[in-house]
């Protein structure tokens, strides 16, 4: 039999020696309600089928007698004082003088832990806090100092707040199987430290369903309001991307894989502010900086959400010998750190102990020079420039975000994310699923959440972003082997002629660089390209030139054996203006385009 003394002998062993008063008050009020004494059998209370409606009684008897943080611990040590009675009701303990049922015979099943980052589970998302529970102390009436400690707790998608135990084994010693009062196996006890986003206000406030409810398309907007104030981009349509990672970090266990983002460009070009600026937005995000690869590993299986590497090379540079391997591990981490599958990995860690490590999340990597080739092909690549001096002041005018808008802005986030878990599954599921494309996995969840908020200007902004990406992670030796890409890129979509101005705003794009003013590069000029497609065989003859908006466009020919070469012989023609199709949505709009004034002045934007 298991009675209320029972269970209070083991208060300290169960909870601690910080936690234990307050257990004993949650179980002293536990039996008040259900007319036991210390003596009774507790086994009709904690087998109870409407265990639930007794807590909510003994939190509601105790409304007002207590802050509604005090109120939750109450409510989660009930939780464990359930768990601490079915441990003790399987170990047989009470029964030494009673024949021993069948079903209390020990069961043996699946040691499956999981990690509660990355895990979605019944259809559930996990969160983990830090609170301080502080624990006053009364003697003869008089109030005393009291105990303070940190307390780790987890809030599931269904509004329930679980706690984390650490369970015995049948010989009384730590067993090291840590779980939540739900009964799910963790791997490691749950760590909720600086990076933390959710507060713990909000959080009351998402248990107690007390709180307005936003809408994604409203949520999504000033996402895009900060980035967009925050870093000038080339290409608008790539801050809709970028928009859409952050808000994938607070539902990316859903997925089963997720964005791997690489930021590309020249120094001094925003890379390094626009990871800050994600991270402002993003869920549980950490940005790294100039660390050991070491402590890298270390970060990136804590955080939890979105992590943003800055700088790549810097890290690579500061690590020698055996740092140099562990960079080099680091970066082969990287590669699989996008699918939930292979994003676990086992080491030793400083107490020379194996451990698993989980990197799935989330990533934006910063690096001048580029990546790896096989790291680049599973990255969606943005690329960042200097802000020319015409859009200077356009910018300074765009309005960011303050800290407490953004502070309101990640709750609402979260609230959002544990609300919605069904809509973003189903519609993963249901779109999704079965994709074995590695790019199309990469961007399922840009796509899904896009869609779920309602916002057509972003899932057009997105997929023509996603179109652009093959020839982003090209790389090219020289302006001349670029070129050659571009005019047989031409030739495939059917140009048989084509003027010079589209090979000249191509070139750029593939380069990634726009005129500079006064000082044009050699492979910028008109001439240079003329001559170089003869060079290389392309064009065959001068095809006139012709009038479009006001601009003289100088047409080529394209040489009909290389159009055979690249098998575009029989290809339907295409116009040599098609490539003009409107200001707004020009893919060239940023890299100079020498028709756009004439247009505009035309037809305005």
């Amino acid at each position: 039999m298991i009675t209320g003394r029972t269970l209070r002998d083991k208060a300290i062993d169960s909870f601690g020696l910080a936690e234990a008063g307050i257990a004993l008050v949650a179980l002293d009020q536990l039996l008040k309600v259900a007319n036991l004494g210390e003596d009774d059998n507790t086994s009709d209370l904690f087998d109870a089928e409407d265990w639930d409606s007794v807590v909510e009684t003994v939190v509601s008897n105790l409304e007002g007698k207590g802050s509604q943080a005090e109120l939750a611990a109450v409510q989660a040590k009930l939780m464990v004082w359930r768990m601490v009675y079915r441990l003790e009701k399987l170990s047989g303990n009470h029964l030494a003088s009673e024949p021993e049922p069948a079903e209390l015979l020990p069961t043996r099943a699946a040691y499956a832990p999981v990690d509660l980052g990355s895990t979605f589970l019944r259809g559930c998302l996990y969160y983990s806090v830090q609170t301080l529970v502080s624990t006053p102390h009364v003697v003869d009436g008089v109030a005393q100092a009291g105990s303070e400690s940190i307390d780790v707790v987890v809030v599931r998608s269904d509004r329930t707040l679980l706690n984390v135990i650490e369970t015995k084994s049948t010989k009384g010693r730590q067993s090291h199987i840590c779980r939540l009062t739900d009964g799910t196996l963790l791997q490691k006890p749950p760590i909720a430290g600086f990076q933390s986003t959710w507060s713990w206000d909000s959080i009351q406030r998402y248990l107690a369903n007390d709180y307005t409810p936003q809408s994604l398309r409203h949520l999504a907007k000033r996402v895009y309001q900060h980035l967009h104030a925050k870093v000038w981009l080339p290409d608008p349509d790539d801050y809709w991307v970028l928009t859409f990672s952050c808000i994938t970090s607070y539902v990316q266990a859903i997925f089963d894989a997720v964005p791997l983002i690489l930021l590309n460009g020249e120094g001094g070009t925003g890379k390094s502010d626009l990871g800050k600026a994600m991270t402002d937005v993003s869920c549980n995000a950490v940005m790294i900086g100039k660390t050991s690869p070491s402590s890298m590993i270390r970060l990136m299986d804590e955080a939890k959400g979105l992590v943003v590497i800055d700088d790549l090379e810097s890290i690579g540079a500061r690590a020698s010998g055996a740092g140099r391997e562990s960079f080099s591990e680091m970066v082969q981490v990287l590669k699989v750190s996008y699918k939930k599958a292979s994003a676990n990995k086992v080491i030793t860690n400083d107490r020379k102990k194996t451990e698993i490590v989980n990197f799935f999340g989330v990533k934006i990597v910063s690096n001048t020079t580029g990546v790896d080739r096989i790291l680049g092909t599973r990255m969606i690549q943005i690329s960042t420039q200097l802000i020319p001096k015409d859009q200077l002041d356009p910018f300074l005018a765009r309005h960011e975000l303050s800290s407490d808008e953004l502070h309101t802005l990640r709750n609402e986030l979260h609230c959002w994310a544990f609300d919605h878990v069904n809509d973003v599954s189903n519609g993963y599921r249901n779109l999704f699923g079965a994709s074995a494309d590695r790019e199309q996995e990469i961007a399922a969840p840009l796509r899904v959440l896009a869609k779920l908020s309602g916002l057509a200007e972003a899932e057009q902004a997105i997929e023509r972003s996603l179109e652009k990406q093959t020839e982003r992670k090209i790389t090219f030796r020289s302006a001349t082997d670029a070129l050659a890409y571009v005019i047989e890129q031409c030739a495939r979509e059917g140009a048989r002629t084509i003027s010079v101005v589209e090979v000249m705003l191509r070139l750029r794009q593939a380069m990634g660089q726009k005129p500079i003013k006064g000082k044009p590069l050699v492979w910028m000029k008109p001439e240079w390209v003329s001559k170089k497609l003869r060079e290389l065989g392309w064009v065959s003859a001068s095809a006139g030139r012709k009038n479009l908006y006001g601009y003289q466009m100088r047409i080529l020919g394209i040489s009909d054996d290389k159009r055979l070469e690249v098998g575009a012989l029989t290809k339907e023609a295409r116009s040599n203006d098609a490539f003009c199709k409107g200001c707004l949505e020009c893919p060239f709009r940023n890299y100079g385009c020498e028709i756009m004034p004439y247009r505009v002045k035309r037809e305005g934007l």
